[in-house]
């Protein structure tokens, strides 16, 4: 049986932190790879994001409609900014695709 690395647990508590945190703002999700741009979904709604270190993958899981699984994660890279758009995460896995988590701003009316 794999043991979790300090790193993996550290990501495990930061992944269940910011999905807390971050849970039912609209999402734009996306994969960058080889210089090819694929956005899967604008504007679906966080539900949660989960870290299985035992098969080294991430779930990020967007209004019961889409679960984005990201396979063997090589790192994991948060983005702030002041006015909370921009921010999001940034999951390169050990292929070099990268999945883009950014947030939307909320429409309120």
């Amino acid at each position: 049986m794999k043991t979790a690395t300090k790193k993996q647990i550290s990501w495990t508590n930061f992944l269940k932190f910011y999905s807390e945190q971050n849970k039912g703002r609209p999402t734009r999700l996306g994969v960058f790879d080889s210089g090819n741009d694929y956005w899967l979904e604008d504007g679906l709604i966080l539900t949660g994001i989960d870290f299985d270190t035992r098969r080294n993958v991430i779930e990020i899981m967007l209004s019961d409609e889409i679960t984005h699984t990201i396979n063997d994660v090589k790192k994991v890279e948060a983005s702030f900014s002041l006015d909370e758009i921009n921010d999001g995460l940034d999951i390169t896995d050990f292929e070099g695709r990268i999945t883009i988590l950014r947030f939307e701003e909320k429409i309120i009316g």
